[in-house]
């Protein structure tokens, strides 16, 4: 059969579209698990990792219910763990976790070390400068104090005079500790002393210790950790939110692999299987009506 001038361009379009899609069963096939669900997104993984076939993922692996090991484990658990897990069967990709303390995130992103950099990363303006996110879950800062001080702190303003840890990198949070500091200066009060961290556990240990009177993190996690030890910590106020943000992960800027992760995301939304990640960690609260790509808190309504 002679195929006409104008008939050439769609067919040879349909040819490769066929191609490709048998290439993503054969990728799906060689990893053990079936053709990716979402097609449409998976044809937006950029090629050089569709070649690979896997997807490098900059993970805290500290951070609990978030990414972290379990004690005498070496594969990292929770709630993006299993997200990102779907998402991989969704695009044909296999999913390796490549450890990274949190402030060496973005910048290991940027160096190329990994595709994609997770763990309880904040989107956002200024970070958008340098990196694109997609948004999975609603979060908020909360200080976590030693139960013994629970009455004697409720909120940030309770802690003029007073020291925290946080991690190092945290810039949402450090910056709303600057401005509830400033606060305290003007109302002649002794600013607030906050110590950075590397890691969460190092944080943590400086509560543990006595050496700062309040622990400054994301409230899933928070609440995660005093749930594993009852009795020994509490979150100022009950419930306090020192500040919104929106948890995300971060990918090279201009990416089409966003493109295809957020996609991937939706389509977990709609079925269920998002909602039902959220739930099995206990964080179902967090769950976002839509995902959405590079759109902090500062943006929302």
């Amino acid at each position: 059969m002679r195929l006409s001038r104008d008939a050439k361009p769609a067919v040879f379009a349909a040819l490769a579209a066929c191609v490709f899609s048998m290439s993503l069963h054969t990728a799906a096939h060689a990893q053990g698990g079936a053709a990716p669900t979402k097609p449409e997104a998976a044809s937006l993984v950029p090629k050089p990792i569709r070649d690979a076939g896997t997807l490098r993922v900059g993970s805290q692996q500290t951070f609990p219910p978030v990414e972290f090991r379990q004690d005498g484990k070496t594969e990292p658990v929770g709630v993006s763990v299993d997200l990102l897990n779907e998402i991989g069967k969704r695009l044909g990709l296999s999913i390796t976790f490549v450890h990274g303390e949190y402030a060496a995130l973005i910048p290991g992103l940027e160096a190329g070390r990994f595709d994609v950099a997770s763990g309880g990363i904040s989107d956002t303006e200024e970070r958008e400068q340098k990196v694109d996110f997609v948004n999975y879950m609603m979060s908020g800062g909360s200080i976590l104090v030693r139960a013994a001080d629970a009455e004697k702190y409720t909120t940030i303003a309770d802690f003029c005079g007073k020291s925290v840890a946080t991690l190092l990198g945290s810039r949402v949070i450090m910056a709303a500790v600057e401005k509830a500091s400033e606060a305290c200066v003007s109302g002649g009060k002794q600013p607030i002393t906050a110590n950075q961290l590397p890691a969460a556990p190092d944080a943590r240990m400086q509560l543990d210790l006595g050496r700062v009177d309040g622990y400054l993190g994301d409230f899933p996690a928070l609440v995660y950790m005093k749930s594993q030890m009852p009795g020994k910590y509490a979150i100022a106020g009950g419930n306090h939110i020192l500040t919104p943000y929106v948890t995300s992960w971060g990918f090279p800027k201009n990416s089409t692999l966003k493109d295809a992760v957020q996609k991937a995301t939706q389509s977990m939304l709609a079925d269920g299987t998002y909602k039902a990640i959220l739930s099995k960690w206990e964080i179902e609260g967090g769950a976002l009506p839509e995902i959405t790509i590079n759109l902090p808190a500062s943006k929302r309504k």
